[in-house]
Order: C-alpha cells, then sequence, then structure tokens
C-alpha cells in the first residue's frame, strides 16, 4: 500500500458524542457477556468441570503471557494518537517492528514455563497449549491495532470488532457442538481463528484510513517510555486479575480448576459491564485535556451505580443461577463467587480512575495501584492456596480488588488535587451529566514525558 508522506488520517474525524460512545460500549459490553453466558454454559454442559478447566488453562496461559509481553503498547499508542492524530501511520509501522522480538520471547517463555505452569494437568492439556502458544504474537499485534483504534477516537469500529470476536466464537462453538465434534481442542481452534479475524479487520481499518507510514524511531522512542511506564500497571493488572488462574492448575485438580474459572467469569461479568466506560474514558479525557476530569469522575459514579445493582443481584440468586444455568456439578461455584463479587465492584471502580491517570499523562502513578494488588495477591495466594483451596483464592482476590480502588482513588486526588467530596455522587451533578457529556472536545498537546 503506498504511504502518505503527510501521515494525516483519511479523512477528517468529527469529534463525537461521548454519551453516545460510551452508552455504545456499555450495550456491546452487554452483549458480549451474553454470548459469554452461551458458550460458558455450552462448555458447562458439554464438557464439564474437566474439560472447561482445561480449556481455561490452555487459554488463560497463553493471554497471559501476551499481556505480560505487551509491553504496554495499547495504552501508550492510544495516549500517543489521542493527544496527535497525524502519527497514526507512523505508530503503526514502528511498534509492529518493536513487538517482532518481544513475540519470540514471549513464546521461548511460554515454552519453558508450560511444564511448571500446567503441572496438575494431563499431558494432552500440555500438548495443545504449546500448539496454541504462537497466538501470543497476534494478540500482542492485536492490543497495537486496538490501541490505535481508540485513540484515532474509531470507536464504532473498536466496538464492533469486540462483538465480532465472541460472536463468531458462539457461532462456531453451535455449529461444532450441533456437528458432535465440540472438544477442548475444537474450541481452541476456533479461538484462534477469530483471533485471527479480528487482527486483520484491525489492521485493514486503521491502514485504510492512515495508510503505511515509514517507521518513526524518535517517535518510537517517546513512545516505548510511555509504554514502559504503563507495562507496571499492565503487569500489575494482570498478576492482580490472573494470577490466582495461573498459579491453581499447578496445585489442584481440573475440576477446582473448573469450578473456580466458573465463579471467576461470573464475577468478572460485573467488571466488564460495571466498568465498561473505562476503555473510552482514558482517549475521550486525554483529547478533553483538563476538563476531562469531569467525565472521569462522572463515568466513576455510574460505575458504582451500575456495578452495585447487577453485584448485588447476583450475590442474591447465585446458587439458583448456577444450579438452572449450569448444572449442579457447578452448585461448588457459588460461594467463591459471592466472596468475589465485592471486590469485583471496586476493582470496576478502579479501572476508571486508573484510566484516569493515564489520561493525565501519569502512567507510572497508575502502577503503584496494581503493584499493591499484586503483592497482596502473590502473598495471599502461596500462603493460603494449598491449604484453604479455591475459598482462599476468592477471598485472597477481593481484598486485592478493594486494595487496588482505594489505592487508585487516593493517587488520582492527588494527581488532580480534587477535593475528595467530588467522588462522591451529587444528584444535580447526575442530572446535568447528558449536558456536561455532550460538550465537543478539543484537541489538547501535551509531551509524552511525565
Amino acid at each position: 500500500m503506498p504511504s502518505r508522506s503527510t501521515d494525516q488520517p483519511a479523512r477528517t474525524t468529527t469529534p463525537r458524542s461521548f454519551v453516545r460512545d460510551g452508552a455504545a460500549t456499555i450495550l456491546v459490553t452487554a452483549a458480549t457477556m451474553g454470548l459469554g453466558l452461551l458458550t460458558g454454559v455450552l462448555v458447562a454442559r458439554t464438557l464439564g468441570p474437566d474439560g472447561r478447566g482445561a480449556l481455561t488453562a490452555v487459554l488463560t496461559t497463553t493471554q497471559l503471557l501476551g499481556w505480560l509481553f505487551g509491553m504496554g503498547c495499547g495504552k501508550a499508542v492510544t495516549y500517543a494518537l489521542s493527544r496527535d492524530p497525524s502519527v497514526a501511520g507512523r505508530l503503526m509501522s514502528s511498534w509492529a517492528l518493536m513487538l517482532m522480538p518481544v513475540a519470540a520471547a514471549a513464546i521461548a517463555a511460554g515454552l519453558f514455563l508450560l511444564p511448571t505452569l500446567l503441572a496438575a494437568q494431563p499431558a494432552e492439556t500440555l500438548a495443545l497449549a504449546r500448539l496454541y502458544l504462537p497466538m501470543i504474537a497476534l494478540a500482542l499485534l492485536s492490543e497495537l491495532m486496538l490501541g490505535l483504534l481508540l485513540g484515532d477516537q474509531d470507536f464504532r469500529t473498536f466496538n464492533t470488532l469486540n462483538f465480532v470476536q465472541p460472536a463468531g466464537v458462539a457461532a462456531a462453538y453451535l455449529a461444532l457442538w450441533a456437528a458432535g465434534r465440540f472438544t477442548v481442542e475444537t474450541a481452541v481452534a476456533a479461538q484462534a481463528a477469530m483471533s485471527t479475524l479480528v487482527l486483520v479487520a484491525a489492521t485493514a481499518r486503521i491502514l485504510s484510513r492512515h495508510g503505511l507510514a515509514r517507521p518513526d524511531w524518535a517517535l518510537g522512542r517517546r513512545t516505548f517510555w510511555y509504554a514502559l511506564r504503563t507495562h507496571g500497571d499492565v503487569v500489575g493488572g494482570v498478576v492482580t486479575q490472573r494470577l490466582d488462574l495461573l498459579i491453581i492448575p499447578a496445585y489442584l485438580p481440573a475440576a477446582q480448576v473448573g469450578l473456580y474459572a466458573l465463579a471467576t467469569s461470573l464475577s468478572w461479568l460485573i467488571v466488564s459491564l460495571s466498568s465498561a466506560l473505562a476503555t473510552v474514558v482514558m482517549p475521550a479525557a486525554a483529547r478533553r485535556g483538563r476538563s476531562g476530569r469531569d467525565l472521569v469522575l462522572n463515568s466513576l459514579q455510574a460505575t458504582f451505580a451500575v456495578g452495585g445493582v447487577l453485584g448485588g443481584g447476583l450475590f442474591v440468586f447465585a446458587d439458583l443461577a448456577i444450579r438452572l444455568v449450569y448444572g449442579p456439578a457447578f452448585a461448588d461455584s457459588a460461594l467463591p463467587l459471592r466472596l468475589m463479587l465485592p471486590g469485583a465492584v471496586l476493582y470496576a471502580a478502579a479501572a476508571i480512575l486508573l484510566n484516569g491517570l493515564y489520561a493525565e499523562n501519569r502512567p507510572f502513578t497508575a502502577t503503584l495501584a496494581h503493584l499493591l494488588g499484586m503483592v497482596v495477591t502473590m502473598g495471599g495466594l502461596l500462603l493460603f492456596l494449598r491449604d484453604g483451596g479455591i475459598l482462599a483464592a476468592a477471598l485472597v482476590s477481593t481484598v486485592a480488588y478493594a486494595l487496588v480502588f482505594a489505592t487508585a482513588a487516593i493517587l488520582y486526588r492527588r494527581a488532580t488535587g480534587l477535593p475528595w467530596r467530588v467522588f462522591l455522587p451529587d444528584p444535580a451533578v447526575l442530572a446535568a451529566l447528558p449536558r456536561r457529556l455532550l460538550v465537543k472536545p478539543t484537541p489538547a498537546t501535551s509531551a509524552m514525558g511525565e
């Protein structure tokens, strides 16, 4: 594809309403949750706890390695492109080259670590996980392309692709089930196919809007510095969120992994829907400059409202819902689910504040909250997992999530100088929320350094 020497967008994008983009993101997240519920039920009913545990072990291991080696590229390119819409083509080519050796290192690390991480799993699960490892490279490139879409304020395409992937997986699962070929192996293949499709579509969208520009190593170095400061937050967040699922297969049998995986996935439905706004808060707030702080605080209050309603309902009906939807074999998932729900609501709120720190060009400050959560998660699992099992893992997760929220609130207040009272819901502010969020942002310029 020919290069555009000016590296300008293919067309000028007018500022869009955050209300519309935020509402669309929430609706897409809700639809995605419904698809996740459908595939989760199909996996549970067809493969049982053992099969669900094996599938979780294979997918989670590769996903975690992709996150850990992602170098924070998604946040870095989102921030850079939000502040300067002219650099998209150079960002894409520079980071695509920078990620190649990182992907090779991630795959090598996976080959080395898998025997330990999946020590309690059958040999077939270990072999399948090894075959799936090359997907790490696609995961890294997908993070780059989706980050560029967010920075370009192309929330429509971003939301569409986020829906297409689970929808495609659900359709593939149903087709395999109808044909009598639904197994752990074919489920993994379906996940790989849809991940590849989304990457191709996202790349094509960026190229069509911006063309292919030459790498800009000066720009690459600046954004790499932002990414490094972000990466601690990414690593800490991944460890806080997923270390339990990474460690449990080394200590507990597949059936226990399957029960805990179900509880975790249900609690994360609360996080996913409640914190849906966090995805678009950072690029929108960064584009608005100082006025983006109102957007962050209003989104925080909305997140608490949604999370409280959803979490309370699931807490009350956990036993009934799990038995009816997933079957009696998963009844023991109800208690760990209840233990994780309070932390899930707080973690969703923390996601808003952490993205607010990113918009303030404070990625390293955001890292501190997740690093504290990571320490609590690692220490708690090492101390209590062997004797306490999945209940101990659930309690450790909730404590870690609560600590992340408390730390994020303190750090955001210090970074902005805002008084504590503005963090509390105000009926007058909520009534004026649509009008405030409909104000069009104006591009702001800022150096990459913090």
